[in-house]
């Protein structure tokens, strides 16, 4: 095999956003009839370099007379190589289908599209070290975003930073820590302490919360831990509308080189790799080959696959977010809070759990339909839909529920504390609970939202099949107050 050589950070392209420069990668953008172009990065579902989501329009920034008293937010982790299901699946095979095509390979050049082909080497030189890990890009980018975010709270920062502690929480996977200490070098300009239990020691502490499986309802994980959770669910149906939205890409590659014989895997391979290769090398001949219209279909090949295991088509997913939910709103409700600012680290799996439990991205979340898989068909892309993954779960995709303090005196308005949703820095109104200042919710009413929500959706244990007479049978997320469960020590 052919291996690429690892890019140098120093050739990664810096760009500003508000003030801060964010070391992500180069924007891939295909010229449309549009005259912004086609940003191919902002499709790719869960390997999609992070950007803010665009939201509803409404702005970012606390509305007037309004200040955030406290934060919480669950974060995914940054840029990986790729992981295991999509390179053992997808990559790999792809991978050694083209080293095999051998000196046929200079057939490729017969589509200027596909030419790279000819000389093309892996970015995943040594797939034992790399799958699974933070490409050199993952680490920088994850400080920009906590750079990014210490702009957007400076009061509570420089509370943060004066307080005797102050608590990051991360599941014990590799690349969540290695995602959470750099973001914590963003927030404060130094390292955190790294331990098994919350702080008792100056300066910030990254704590790491074990996932093993018996944890139940305690953990940064809870699709590991909840035993009827499929994590195939939703592979059959993101195939079948693979099978049918790659049919015209492979006819006019094959026609072009028939020897080859591209498949469906295939374009699907190669569409994933523009993705991990960028975030690996910054750059992506893969992301050139296609069309928009073929991005739109893997684009919602990936949000069927994520609605039936992640989403509204999975039962259990708010049962699986309801635990960080009820969580963060009794520190969002707590008179004296411990800290300002509640962050935890952890996979592409939990912050869809957490939108579906605040029925946030819902495709029928204002009608009256009572088959809501009737919303993702599989036949065609349903282009009207709220459930688009890429704005839902970028490598660093978060859900934050920040409580404003809002002067008395706002016109029409009764009470002065609400709670704001956001997805990706954009604030999502809550269906049913956004009277308040730009579209936030009540604090009072938000409580009864979740306990509603909560009565529904909150019984973990039960609706996860877990032996109720268990040492470890919860419906409880008890880390922010203490209650952490130990990682063993390696």
């Amino acid at each position: 095999m052919t291996y690429a050589t690892p890019v140098s950070r120093a050739l990664l392209n810096i760009r500003n956003v508000d003030g801060v420069e964010i070391p992500h990668v180069r924007p891939e953008v295909l010229g449309t009839n549009s005259t912004e172009g086609f940003n191919i990065l902002e499709h790719l579902a869960g390997i999609s370099p992070y950007f803010d989501s665009p939201g509803v329009s409404l702005p970012k920034q606390p509305p007037p007379s309004c200040h955030v008293r406290t934060a919480a937010y669950i974060i995914r982790h940054s840029n990986i190589y790729a992981n295991d299901f999509d390179y053992e699946q997808y990559i790999q095979p792809f991978t050694q289908k083209v080293f095999d095509f051998g000196s046929q390979r200079q057939n490729f050049s017969a589509l200027p599209q596909l030419a790279f082909l000819a000389n093309w080497s892996t970015p995943i030189t040594n797939a034992t070290e790399q799958v699974e890990k933070l490409t050199p890009s993952g680490e920088t980018s994850a400080q920009a975003l906590g750079k990014l975010i210490a702009g957007l709270y400076p009061q509570l920062i420089e509370t943060a930073s004066n307080a005797s502690v102050f608590n990051v929480w991360t599941s014990e996977a590799e690349r969540a820590i290695d995602s959470a200490t750099p973001f914590i070098e963003g927030l404060f300009g130094k390292s955190p302490n790294v331990q098994n239990t919350t702080a008792t020691s100056a300066g910030p502490t990254l704590v790491r919360v074990s996932d093993n499986e018996t944890l139940s309802a305690n953990t940064l994980v809870p699709h590991e831990t909840c035993p009827n959770f499929d994590s195939a669910a939703g592979s059959n149906q993101s195939m079948t509308w693979i099978n049918t939205y790659t049919v015209p890409i492979i006819q006019r590659f094959n026609v072009a080189i028939p020897t080859f014989n591209f498949t469906a895997l295939d374009i699907y391979a190669m569409q994933q790799l523009c993705g991990y290769e960028t975030v690996i090398t910054n750059s992506s001949e893969f992301c050139k080959a296609f069309e928009p219209d073929d991005w739109l279909g893997f684009e919602y090949a990936n949000d069927l696959m994520y609605w039936y295991s992640l989403g509204y088509g999975q039962t259990l997913s708010p049962t699986l977010g309801i635990p960080w939910l009820n969580a963060t709103t009794a520190l969002l409700t707590s008179p004296t809070p411990s800290q300002p600012l509640y962050f935890s680290f952890t996979h592409r799996e939990e912050p869809p759990f957490i939108l579906t439990a605040l029925n946030l991205f819902n495709n029928s979340a204002y009608s009256a339909n009572s088959n809501i898989n009737s919303t993702m068909p599989t036949t065609e892309i349903n282009y009207l839909r709220a459930w688009k993954t890429s704005e839902i779960l970028p490598f660093l995709g978060h859900v934050a529920l920040e409580r404003l303090e809002c002067e008395p005196d706002i016109p029409s308005f009764t009470t002065d504390s609400y709670v704001r949703a956001l997805v990706n820095s954009a604030p999502i109104p809550i269906p049913g609970c956004q009277s308040g200042p730009g579209a936030s919710c009540p604090l009072g009413e938000f409580m009864r939202y979740v306990e509603e929500r909560s009565q529904t959706y909150g019984d973990f244990v039960g609706l996860c099949g877990i032996d109720s007479g268990s040492g470890n049978a919860t419906n409880t997320l008890g880390i922010y107050q203490g209650n952490v469960p130990q990682v063993p020590d390696s």
